[in-house]
């Protein structure tokens, strides 16, 4: 009986490193395939979620995927992120063998992440920090007599950065709203700190406007991965993030990026 036991133990240690070793197979070859249709110049790390996977591969089905992509180049920008999560993911597991397979999608979820390094560098300020600044979306809302639950095409945001103002370097804390504007992020400021090494202080008028232009820009980071429609813009820490979703997506034939 013992050695029975043992026996079926074995067999299942193979059969679970065989499974691992077939989910591992497979993700190479969607990663690949991604590569060519994303266009990126490194294969995006790719998990195919859920066990066993030899049932979702017999299948052709793979119930979830998660992909992500680092340092991706578009335009001006050198280090955008990617990442996606695609449900109901079918593809015949000979295909996928072969490098051949066409690849049906049938929802994802994509998510761009544009960052504060390449942020900096496009508006000149290198040392530029982000941060979600939720009470700042609220404000503008009650405002405006309009109540900021369930909108998600705005959010708030809190960006620092060191600029030069009369001939002096100073470093500027502004708060204001990102707005999803033409599946674009545009960044519009409305108040300001300013410390210049002796602590905060306020500023005349004419000068506020001119920290609050600096602080302004519109960025065109070229649409989601995988045709994903944006629907959502957010701040995170060292971020910009559009999400959006994409039902019925085939990868194969064409970009999808």
């Amino acid at each position: 009986m013992k050695k029975l036991v043992i026996a079926l133990l074995v067999l299942l240690g193979l059969l679970v490193a065989a499974d691992f070793g077939a989910a591992a197979f497979a993700e190479y070859q969607l990663s690949k395939k991604l590569r060519a249709e994303l266009k990126l110049t490194d294969d995006p790390d790719v998990r195919v979620n859920g066990f066993p996977f030899l049932t979702q591969a017999l299948a052709g089905d793979y119930r979830e995927i998660e992909i992500r992509a680092n340092r991706v180049a578009f335009g001006q920008f050198r280090d955008l992120g990617l990442v996606a999560t695609a449900r109901h993911v079918r593809a015949p597991l000979s295909g996928l063998a072969s490098g051949s397979a066409r690849v049906v999608v049938d929802e994802v979820d994509g998510q761009l992440e544009v960052r504060a390094n390449d942020i900096g560098r496009m508006i000149e300020i290198p040392d530029l920090r982000i941060e979600p600044a939720p009470e700042e979306v609220a404000a503008v809302a009650g405002a405006a007599g309009k109540p900021p639950a369930g909108d998600r095409t705005t959010a708030g945001v809190r960006l620092t950065g060191s600029t030069e103002l009369a001939g002096q370097k100073i470093r500027a804390t502004v708060t204001g709203v990102l707005t999803l504007l033409d599946n674009q992020i545009q960044v519009t400021p409305r108040e300001t700190k300013i410390d210049a090494g002796g602590g905060a202080f306020s500023l005349p008028e004419a000068m506020k406007r001119q920290v609050l232009k600096t602080f302004t820009f519109r960025l065109d980071p070229g649409g989601l991965p995988l045709n994903a429609q944006p629907t959502e813009v957010a701040a995170q820490n060292g971020a910009l993030v559009i999400r959006g979703k994409a039902t019925n997506v085939t990868l194969g034939g064409g970009s999808t990026r």
